[in-house]
């Protein structure tokens, strides 16, 4: 068996506890051309010159080489995968087996947003733009939802031909721009009865990644919402506008200082402290919110956790049986994949999990492993 999934953005592989690397050729290619044209235009991003007029391209740095690897599943060559490149997005088809042949292309679509995906049967299930889009893999693609809503974690359901997905409603302010985003709720999608069904939803509650079992059982990962905090009215705007001018100038003249002079302006402030630091593993980001790892491995732990993670204890892993009897199975996950003796392999931040009868046990250290899918 071969656990594939993604983390720290690039696809790894585990098989039999040994971790590697899958690189993505599209990334290499991508990357590669834009150190390239960096290069090309070397003379006029370096020097004090450059640094004081702000164009400066310092040494490991990728001047609009934005990549993200946001969704990996099985199927065609080994797996496919979903990423954005630039103002690219792309699906992509790659070998597991020989991961250094030539990847095929499925779709790719400029100015795109592509989310995870879910592969049945030739068919890749996805998010495009926020709404939920299935693909064979020769790119031909047919939405399925739209509206003022974001259709997020698309899955196949292994007992009929439905997709599970999150949904969310959006809220818009006076100027169009995205307000507020509604607490995520689960609905199933019936591709045969051209039915959309609402599963589970709870003002208080997100509901993420449903996935079932070829019993028929649903999971889903259930965590607090937390509603976007007011912003503040225009008047007070208004009010600190000059603090904030003068604020931004003494930011400006500090980093003047540090460039040509070498010190900062500010006392007990070092050279070093001005430029970018490296984040650590206090300062790590999950769904765009700040992921207080410590604090939530200490919390696990306090719960009995026999492998806490640095997940908050209260985003928990449930299973829900026709009945409606709910179960938690874990505590503090960040993904998860159901396998088909009933088996889970989850990621808590820090490692991959199985979770069987006999307890759990750790397969390998994976940092903020997602997107997790298993190869037989």
């Amino acid at each position: 068996m071969k656990i594939i999934y993604i983390s720290e953005n690039k696809i790894y592989k585990c098989e039999n506890g040994k971790i590697a690397e899958l690189p993505s050729e599209r990334v290499l290619h991508y990357t590669g051309t834009i150190a390239q044209i960096n290069k090309n235009k070397e003379w006029k991003n370096s020097g004090t010159g450059a640094e004081f007029m702000g164009a400066a391209v310092h040494p490991g740095s990728e001047e609009n080489a934005y990549v993200n690897i946001n969704g990996v599943a099985a199927g065609g060559l080994g797996i496919v995968y979903s990423m954005r490149l630039g103002d690219m997005g792309g699906i992509y088809s790659k070998s597991i087996d020989n991961p250094n042949e030539a990847e095929a292309h499925i779709f790719t679509g400029m100015n795109t947003n592509i989310s995870t995906i879910s592969i049945k049967n030739d068919r890749i299930a996805t998010s495009i733009d926020g709404h939920l889009a299935v693909s064979d893999f020769k790119g031909n693609l047919d939405e399925i939802t739209d509206g003022d809503s974001r259709e997020e974690d698309p899955s196949w359901s292994l007992t009929d031909n439905r997709i599970f997905c999150t949904t969310a409603g959006l809220a818009r302010d006076s100027r169009g721009i995205i307000a507020a985003v509604s607490p995520r709720s689960i609905m199933a999608v019936d591709l045969d009865g051209g039915s959309i069904k609402e599963l589970y939803s709870d003002e208080d509650y997100d509901f993420l990644k449903p996935k079932n079992n070829s019993h028929g059982n649903l999971y889903y990962i259930k965590q607090p919402y937390k509603a976007p905090q007011e912003k503040d009215p225009l008047w007070k705007d208004i009010l600190l506008f000059p603090f904030r001018i003068l604020k931004a100038i003494g930011g400006f003249l500090n980093a003047f200082s540090v460039i040509f002079g070498g010190e900062s302006l500010q006392s007990g402030k070092k050279h070093g402290d001005v430029k970018t630091k490296q984040k650590s593993d206090k300062e790590l980001y999950l769904e765009g919110k700040l992921l207080e790892a410590e604090k939530n491995e200490k919390e696990n732990s306090a719960k009995g956790d026999k492998n806490p993670g640095i997940l908050p204890v209260n985003r928990v892993l449930v299973r829900t049986e026709a009945d409606g009897k709910e179960t938690v199975i874990k505590r503090g996950v960040l993904d998860y994949t159901v396998l088909d003796n009933g088996d889970i392999i989850c990621s808590n931040g820090k490692a991959l999990i199985r979770i069987g009868e006999g307890g759990e046990e750790i397969i390998a250290k994976a940092k903020l492993a997602h997107s997790i899918c298993v190869i037989k």
